[in-house]
C-alpha cells in the first residue's frame, strides 16, 4: 500500500494515525515496520510504575510496592517455562537502547502537551499561552530495555524577541544544546496557524544545522483534530517535504497531542530508534526535575489560563514547604507573592479555589497519588 493509500485511509477513517514516508525506498520498509508494530504490541508487557527521580520520595516506592510484586510475579509465571528461556531474556536485558529525543517548535505549538502524552504524565507546564515553558525539561520512558529521553524546550523566538520581553538566555541556549546531544529531533509544526503552518523559519533551520549527521529528523504535524479539512495536511506535508533549501525529513507524523490520536504510532517509532547504549537515568525515574519545580511550574502554568495579560508572569511562586502522608499522598503549601494588592483582590474573587483545584488534577496525574495543595495569597513590593 503506498502512503498516499494510507493517509486517504485514515481520513476516510476520520482518526489521523500516522503520515506517509517521505521517499519512495522507505514506504515499503514502513509499512513492513507498522504491521509488525501492530502484532507486536499485544505482546508487550504492562510497565511497573515509574517514579520521581528525587532521592526523599520514598513514598512512591512504598505507596506501589504490592502493585510492583503483583507485577513480577505475573511477569514471572508468564515468561519463565525453562532455564533457557531465562537466560536468554536475562542476555536481552542487559542490552538495554537509548534514544534522546529533542522537540522543538514554535511557541504554543503543543510541545509540552506532546511530551506529557508520550510519557503519560503531566510533568511539562503546559498553557494556552505562549513561554510557558521557561527552561528545557527532561522527561523520562521506559518501557522494558528501551529508554526515551525528552527534551523539552522554550518555544523557538529570535534575538530580538529575547531582548524585547526580557526572555531569559535559556530560550536561546536549551534548544541549541538540545540539538546537538539529540538522537531524534522532532519539530512540531502547529498546522491550526495558517501563517505558519506551510513554512519553516530560517531561524528554525538554524538550530538544526548543529544537529550531528546521524540525527533523525522528525515533522510532527500537530492540532490535527481541530483541523476540519483534513485534504489540508496533504498541502502542508507536500511543501514541507518538498522544498530545497529544507533539509530532508525521515518520517511525518500527523497527531493530536491533546487526545492523543497518532502519539502512540510516534512513540513507538522512538522506540525503535533506540540504538544499544547504557540509560540516562534508572527506571524509576520519569522526569529530572524536583518535586518543587514540578509543582511551582503547575502553579504557574494555571495561572497563566486563568489571569489576564501579563500578571502570571509577575507572580513569584515560592513553594513553602511539602510532606508526604502515610498513604503516600503529597500535601504542600505554596505562596503566591504579588507585586501589587489589585492582583490579590483579583486571585481572592473565587479564582486561588479554581487554582489549587486545576493544580490538584494535573499534578495527581504527573505522581499518580493523592496531591493536596493549599496556596496563600501575599503582596511582595518590590
Amino acid at each position: 500500500m503506498s502512503s498516499q493509500q494510507r493517509l486517504t485511509n485514515v481520513f476516510s477513517s476520520s482518526s489521523i494515525i500516522r503520515a506517509f514516508q517521505i521517499d519512495a525506498s522507505h514506504q515499503n520498509n514502513s509499512v513492513v515496520h507498522y504491521l509488525s508494530e501492530k502484532c507486536l504490541k499485544r505482546n508487550f508487557e504492562k510497565n511497573i510504575k515509574q517514579y520521581v527521580p528525587r532521592f526523599n520520595v520514598y513514598f512512591l516506592k512504598r505507596t506501589f510496592f504490592h502493585s510492583t510484586i503483583w507485577n513480577a510475579s505475573n511477569k514471572l509465571d508468564f515468561t519463565v517455562k525453562d532455564q533457557s528461556e531465562l537466560n536468554d531474556e536475562s542476555d536481552l536485558c542487559e542490552k538495554k537502547k537509548l534514544v534522546k529525543v529533542a522537540i522543538l517548535g514554535l511557541p504554543n505549538a503543543g510541545k509540552s502537551t506532546l511530551v506529557n502524552k508520550l510519557i503519560h504524565r503531566s510533568v511539562c507546564p503546559t498553557s494556552s499561552k505562549v513561554h510557558t515553558t521557561m527552561h528545557k525539561a527532561e522527561a523520562i520512558y521506559t518501557k522494558n530495555d528501551t529508554q526515551i529521553v525528552f527534551m523539552d524546550t522554550p518555544g523557538l523566538v529570535v534575538p530580538k524577541e529575547i531582548k524585547s520581553y526580557k526572555l531569559s538566555e535559556a530560550f536561546k541556549n536549551d534548544p541549541k544544546d538540545a540539538v546537538t546531544e539529540a538522537d531524534v529531533i522532532g519539530i512540531v509544526q502547529d498546522v491550526t496557524n495558517v501563517y505558519t503552518r506551510h513554512k519553516i523559519d530560517d531561524y528554525v533551520l538554524d538550530y538544526i544545522k548543529n544537529k550531528r549527521e546521524d540525527t533523525e529528523l522528525l515533522i510532527i504535524l500537530n492540532k490535527v483534530d481541530r483541523l476540519k479539512k483534513k485534504t489540508a495536511l496533504l498541502e502542508i506535508t507536500r511543501i514541507l517535504t518538498n522544498k530545497e533549501d529544507y533539509p530532508k525529513f525521515d518520517d511525518v507524523f500527523m497527531v493530536s497531542a491533546l487526545n492523543g490520536d497518532g502519539v502512540d504510532d510516534l512513540r513507538n517509532y522512538l522506540l525503535d530508534s533506540a540504538k544499544v547504549s547504557n540509560w540516562k537515568y534508572d527506571k524509576k525515574f520519569y522526569s529530572n526535575q524536583s518535586i518543587e519545580t514540578i509543582m511551582e511550574e503547575t502553579v504557574r502554568a494555571k495561572l497563566m489560563d486563568m489571569l489576564p495579560y501579563e500578571m502570571p508572569y509577575k507572580i513569584k511562586i515560592i513553594t513553602d514547604h511539602f510532606d508526604f502522608g502515610d498513604d503516600g499522598s503529597i500535601n504542600a503549601f505554596v505562596t503566591l507573592n504579588c507585586p501589587r494588592e489589585n492582583y490579590i483582590k483579583i486571585l481572592l474573587k473565587g479564582k486561588v479555589k479554581c487554582l489549587a483545584f486545576y493544580v490538584q488534577k494535573e499534578l495527581r496525574h504527573a505522581f499518580r497519588t493523592t496531591v493536596i495543595v493549599r496556596i496563600n495569597v501575599q503582596c511582595i513590593k518590590s
